[in-house]
């Protein structure tokens, strides 16, 4: 049945199949299957069949009610336009509920918006921003829909919708889902960003099938986000201390998970994103900034890092990730320090026969990411007491430069206890000799970058063998190195020596009993 929806994803036949299978697995998920079998069902004799088995179903209580489609307008009628018939080319009508917020745009929009007889129109004089304008259309939408926040640059693809209300119900502790595309962080690109719009809807169209490809998040990110309605009255209305826009969707996601609820990535439906069309860069670049201040504020993240580096899982670069493909199956594998989790619950969708802990220090980072499926992750006062202390692990990753010095002897002596017979310990240090740390030296400065708090490769060259450690071997990492340094990099090396490894930025030891 599955293989019929693969090989023509605008049949009926296919979903008709699925949809009686999915009767006896998931009734919601059978309502919207057989939804969209009548969507693509042009024999009246059998859409009579199908609409009576929607009416059983919602006699069972296994009814879905639509989605409110909330879409903010400002200005560029054509893009709105180009949305809103794309949801009409693929959506049947009784799944959806389009509204849209006019956010008081100066050219034709609401001219157009008026002659849409299939929309509920709220027509702001003011503009009331990206969170604010959400929230007038989510109180103007039928209060028992579930609600979509969707873009208006955003264009939607055959499934798209129908496979992304199919993620959010596949479990019930499932609270918000997002999608796929061409062009977002957090892991949500898929595909180049430079293909035609009819290249990316056929592409949509092999992408939107039924399959469970579903990653948890922290968060998702706001061009397409879809919310249960229950949800949402548990957590509320977007925060419009973000207003005009930007991490406010950071912030409903950590809501989401801290009310008991999942952020799923649904990788099988994909929606075209056309992006970069509601800021120029340096009001965004100031936005930004203002905002993560006060994301940072209201979570209590103490820390020099953008928020995004906590909770986007491709701002921040596991240095471990490559060796997974090292490490057997059903393996476990403890990271310490490993803030919100962000990286590692993305691993986790990539590995699944891994077993994922992590351990940090931050009570308030631990606090949210604590309910983060897929991965296990508690807060630790000292190390030698951690949570996971009696278990064993098959491979466990410490990033040096977030330990003192002084306690890197504590910490390798806790953590080879914990390692399994035949288990592994990455330590990752930084490299004393990297051309950056003398490059000022060189320059006459008087302030030296090398510190006595850091731990550099020649401090696990010595605590190794104290601990009775053995390398198996190293994974070596180099920095970048910028234009206008590649002429100087010459008149380092006379300085450091002609083999030294002076573009090695950092090292990862791999260590086993």
């Amino acid at each position: 049945m599955l293989e019929k929806i693969k090989e023509n994803p605008l049949d009926y036949k296919g979903y008709f199949e699925y949809a009686k299978y999915l009767e006896n697995v998931n009734l919601k998920q059978a309502y919207l299957t057989y939804e969209n079998a009548l969507f693509y069902c042009q024999d009246e004799l059998v859409r009579i069949e199908i609409q009576n088995k929607l009416d059983e179903i919602a006699y069972r209580q296994g009814k879905v009610e639509p989605a409110s489609i909330v879409i903010l307008s400002y200005n560029n009628r054509q893009l709105t336009q180009q949305c809103i018939e794309s949801i009409r080319e693929t959506t049947p009508a009784s799944a959806r509920e389009i509204v849209i917020v006019d956010n008081n745009s100066q050219d034709d929009s609401v001219e157009y918006l008026r002659q849409q007889d299939d929309i509920v129109l709220v027509e702001n004089d003011f503009n009331a921003g990206f969170p604010g304008g959400c929230n007038i259309g989510i109180k103007a939408s039928k209060k028992e829909n579930d609600i979509f926040l969707l873009n208006n640059d955003t264009i939607l693809c055959a499934n798209s919708l129908y496979i992304l209300r199919m993620g959010l119900y596949e479990r019930d502790n499932y609270g918000a889902a997002g999608c796929v595309t061409n062009n977002a962080s957090n892991n949500q690109t898929i595909i180049e960003d430079n293909l035609t719009i009819d290249e990316y809807k056929e592409f949509g169209l092999k992408t939107n099938v039924c399959e469970k490809k579903y990653e948890y998040k922290l968060m998702l990110i706001g061009f397409a986000i879809l919310i249960k309605r229950k949800v949402l009255n548990i957590v509320g209305l977007l925060d419009e201390q973000f207003s005009p826009g930007n991490y406010e969707d950071d912030d409903y996601g950590l809501r989401v998970l801290k009310a008991g609820y999942q952020n799923v990535l649904v990788h099988n439906s994909f929606i075209i994103h056309l992006g970069g069309k509601s800021f120029i860069s340096e009001e965004r670049k100031e936005l930004m900034s203002n905002n993560n201040v006060k994301l940072k504020k209201k979570y209590h993240i103490k820390s020099d890092f953008d928020s995004s580096y906590y909770l986007h899982s491709d701002f921040s670069y596991a240095f471990f990730g490559d060796y997974l493909k090292k490490v057997n199956n059903e393996s476990r594998l403890l990271e310490v320090n490993c803030e919100m989790g962000a990286r590692m619950a993305h691993l986790a969708y990539e590995h699944p026969d891994i077993d994922f802990y992590g351990l940090d220090q931050s009570i308030q980072c631990a606090s949210i990411s604590t309910h983060l499926e897929g991965v296990h992750i508690e807060h630790y006062f000292d190390i030698e007491n951690n949570p996971f202390r009696s278990m064993k692990f098959d491979l466990i990753t410490l990033d040096c430069s977030k330990i003192k010095k002084d306690e890197l002897s504590k910490y390798l002596s806790v953590l080879k206890d914990m390692l399994s017979d035949t288990g592994k310990l990455m330590v990752l240090a930084k490299n004393q000799s990297y051309y950056m740390n003398w490059y000022p030296i060189m320059m006459g400065e008087t302030k030296s970058t090398f510190s006595s708090d850091i731990i550099y490769c020649k401090d696990i060259d010595e605590m190794m063998i104290s601990h009775d450690l053995k390398v198996e071997s190293w994974i070596f990492y180099f920095g970048n190195v910028s234009e206008d340094m590649k002429s100087k990099i010459e008149a380092i090396q006379n300085i450091v020596g002609k083999d030294s490894k002076f573009l090695i930025e950092s090292t990862a030891y791999i260590l086993h009993k």
